[in-house]
């Protein structure tokens, strides 16, 4: 089993640089196999935390442009995996975005994985001048923009969100045909993009039973394109460690099913608790 960790929340309301660097660079002394990145553009005056779906939103927290921040993480390390766990597809042009992922990932020297999904914070997207309504559509066609993009074929593409004529990247990512997408969600529109899309997928976690009925409903999903489960990349993420340790006993299992990765994402009140948090948990699990 792999295990990655999840920094946005793990450094308090006021890290300062060297906190990222100094979390990423422990990370992958101690061996963890990613360190991944959440995506928030801004936080709204007001808005309803029950609409999370991990449960909670940490007031105060910093929410770095994940292509940034992993870019500066990417130079100070040499073997740890990055990743977006997710990236808020809908948030940003197709086109810049997917020259962001390639430069990302040429910088890295292709140790990038791209976690995708459609968002969930309404008043966000109001913010932005989005429309919530859109949020799959949109991101659909920018999944299908961004594959064009990197593929380095120079056609264009026409759309309902998208028009232009044509163009290539340069760099392209170093990953081809482009870097893994591991898309976030587990509704049935959210499994059919997995199936569609997905190199992978990022959900929230699940106990082996859940897991277990998770795969069966995706399996349709990827027989009716001609794909098979076991050919994702999966990752579980969990923000509190009692759930990954009440079925430590079970990792076995999952692994079994199929399970290549735990994210931890702990809520910590400064950088120096965060680096403790990290550690133990390798402690525990490693």
């Amino acid at each position: 089993m792999n295990y990655g960790i999840g920094f946005s929340h793990m450094l308090g309301s006021s890290p300062c640089a060297a906190d990222v660097v100094r979390l990423a660079q422990e990370a992958e002394r101690i061996g963890y196999h990613s360190i991944v990145a959440s995506d928030h553009v801004l936080e709204p005056q007001s808005f309803d935390p029950t609409m999370y779906p991990a449960g909670t939103f940490e007031p105060g927290v910093h929410w770095f442009d994940p292509f940034v921040a992993l870019a500066t993480i990417a130079g100070c390390t040499t073997t740890i995996r990055l990743g977006t766990g997710i990236v808020v597809v809908p948030y940003r042009p197709p086109v810049q975005q997917a020259q962001a992922v390639a430069t990302l990932d040429f910088m890295s020297g292709g140790r990038f994985r791209y976690g995708a999904g459609i968002g969930w914070l309404r008043e966000e997207f109001d913010a932005l001048g989005i429309a919530f309504a859109d949020r799959g559509r949109r991101a659909d066609e920018y999944l299908q923009v961004m594959k064009l993009l990197w593929s380095d074929a120079g056609t264009g593409f026409s759309g309902a969100f998208v028009d232009f004529p044509g163009g290539r990247l340069s760099p392209p990512p170093v990953q081809r045909p482009h870097p893994p997408i591991l898309v976030g969600g587990e509704t049935p529109p959210a499994l059919r993009r997995i199936a569609e899309f997905g190199d992978g997928f990022y959900i929230n976690w699940k106990t082996p039973a859940e897991f277990a009925d998770l795969l069966a409903r995706l399996a349709g999903e990827m027989a009716e394109r001609g794909r098979k489960a076991s050919e994702l990349y999966m990752q579980l993420g969990a923000t509190d460690i009692a759930l990954v340790r009440a079925q430590r006993s079970a990792i076995p299992d999952y692994e079994a099913m199929g399970l290549d990765e735990v994210i931890y994402s702990p809520v910590a009140g400064s950088a120096a608790e965060g680096l403790e948090m990290m550690r133990a948990f390798a402690d525990e699990f490693f």
